[in-house]
């Protein structure tokens, strides 16, 4: 059996490690129909498209014929949402343009309502009610923050003893391992052809405060290593956000995101709304929907990220 997806907003870095787990599943015949602005080497199994996902047309030509496609959608800076959700719009296009069967999209935890003074949150909760209202049959994983991109670039920081994560150390958070989405997503939905239909918090249950995230980085690395204090880091990032704003660095959309994590975690039952009179879009977790797929734990990442 061949399954053939069309990859949109996935040739970047953060991307690769989607792409690697869709080649590597063992028991199909994966390729992958990679739309992208400029040419460089990837993998076999990978068909290059040259084109632009803000393009509808290069976005339709990336999508015909294919099984599903496999969407993620550029984060703005400056906390904006707009250039996400434009995006998100020519995606849309292209989409029904193609007459795709199945469009499977990575929002956030948190993108169940309006949260504007959050811009990555909001552009998720804007572009989901774009598919809602699209006619296309989608699947929307809303997962937590990424092992990934929360832990693994910090390893140097980390084998000092250092966490840079400077919010108050009850707040809880949710992760999830980027390598279960592939195996996920071929595993669950392609392969017995199944779509969701609904958004699915793709992540475990269980939440982890700033001070349980220490004592498992410490018992996985065999040494001591403590998160930063908020005070001065969290107010000095805060402090620094004119300059992120005018470099239009990542930073200027992170930095409200630390806030929201400050003042409300982000778990699955996230009970911050900044419209409560909005109608909410629920979401069932992994283990209800799916039991018996198995979500790697975060005491399972840090300890194969010691191992390598």
């Amino acid at each position: 059996m061949t399954i053939t997806i069309a990859a949109i907003g996935c040739s970047g870095p953060v991307a690769s490690v989607y792409i690697q787990g869709f080649l590597a599943h063992q028991t199909e015949d994966v390729r992958i129909r990679l739309l992208t602005r400029r040419p460089k080497e990837f993998p076999e199994g990978v068909e290059l498209v040259l084109g632009s996902m803000m393009n509808p047309d290069d976005v339709a030509s990336a999508m015909e014929g294919v099984d599903a496609a496999f969407v993620l959608t550029p984060m703005s800076t400056c906390n904006q949402t707009q250039p996400e959700v434009d995006a998100a719009k020519a995606v849309i296009a292209g989409a029904q343009k193609a007459q795709l069967k199945h469009l499977i999209y990575t929002s956030v935890l948190g993108a169940d309502h309006p949260r504007p003074r959050v811009g990555i949150l909001n552009a998720k909760y804007e572009i989901e009610t774009l598919l809602r209202h699209s006619n296309l049959s989608c699947s929307i994983l809303r997962c937590g923050t990424y092992m990934q991109d929360a832990i693994d670039p910090r390893i140097e920081l980390l084998n000092k003893g250092i966490y840079l994560f400077p919010i108050r150390k009850d707040a809880r958070i949710c992760y999830t391992c980027q390598k279960d989405v592939s195996r996920f997503v071929l595993q669950e939905l392609l392969i017995p052809h199944k779509i969701l239909s609904k958004p699915l918090n793709f992540t475990r249950a269980q939440s982890y405060s700033v001070a349980q995230v220490e004592d498992c980085l410490s018992a996985a690395s065999g040494h001591t290593i403590r998160a930063v204090p908020k005070f001065p880091a969290f107010y000095l990032f805060q402090a620094a956000l004119p300059i992120y704003n005018w470099q239009h660095h990542r930073f200027s959309s992170v930095i409200p995101l630390l806030v929201h994590f400050d003042q409300h975690g982000y778990t699955c039952d996230d009970d911050d709304d900044d419209d409560p009179d909005t109608t909410t879009t629920t979401a069932s977790l992994v283990e209800e929907t799916f039991p018996h797929f198995s979500m790697t734990t975060l005491e399972e990442h840090l300890a194969s990220l010691w191992a390598q």
